[in-house]
């Protein structure tokens, strides 16, 4: 038997009582015959987008030792039950048994408390955050903008970033040929 580490998503609205989803992972995890080591309250919260009509998750952590060729059939019987919305089978092959050991201390009631790296945005340090995606590059003057030319800037520049020709005043340039009479 391998050990595995489940994350199982419950619609909250169906699911008030923790012992709803208790014994629902117990019973998933008899039908394969897994050995359930563990089953937590991970946290509850509201849902980036809706699945399943579903706004707010419960999301319970398990850890159990089941046969290689069960998964399968627990992510069928997942994808049959009424309240569990969405699961997530991985193998715990850097679990330690101290780390267990702490989990199964843990009151199965009360949330985990979050890592400090978890993404969530909360930030106990003082030092202020800079956004988006690219957040971590210094922040440097990044020169004059389209409107005027670099200094130390020698590049040739094409037909359309050189200035418009100035406009031609009346009768400057070449005029057209009048257009020809007929005459009857």
């Amino acid at each position: 038997m391998k050990r595995y580490e489940g994350m199982f998503l419950f619609d909250s609205a169906v699911t008030r009582e923790w012992s709803v989803v208790d014994a629902e992972v117990r019973r998933l995890c008899e039908r394969i015959g897994a050995n359930l080591l563990v089953c937590v309250k991970f946290d509850e919260r509201k849902l980036a987008y809706e699945i399943q009509r579903c706004k707010r998750g419960l999301y319970a952590l398990t850890y159990f030792e089941a046969e290689p060729d069960k998964i399968a059939d627990l992510e069928r019987d997942v994808r049959l039950s009424e309240i569990v919305v969405r699961a997530l089978v991985l193998r715990a092959e850097n679990l330690t048994e101290e780390q267990l050991a702490k989990l199964q201390a843990h009151p199965a009631e009360t949330p985990l408390t979050p890592l400090s790296g978890d993404g969530r945005g909360r930030h106990d340090d003082d030092e202020p955050r800079r956004g988006g995606r690219f957040g971590d590059r210094d922040r440097r003057e990044r020169g004059p903008r389209d409107d005027e030319p670099r200094q130390d800037d020698d590049r040739p520049r094409r037909e359309d970033d050189r200035e418009p020709a100035p406009a031609a005043a009346p009768g400057d340039g070449p005029e057209s040929p009048a257009p020809e009479s007929s005459a009857n």
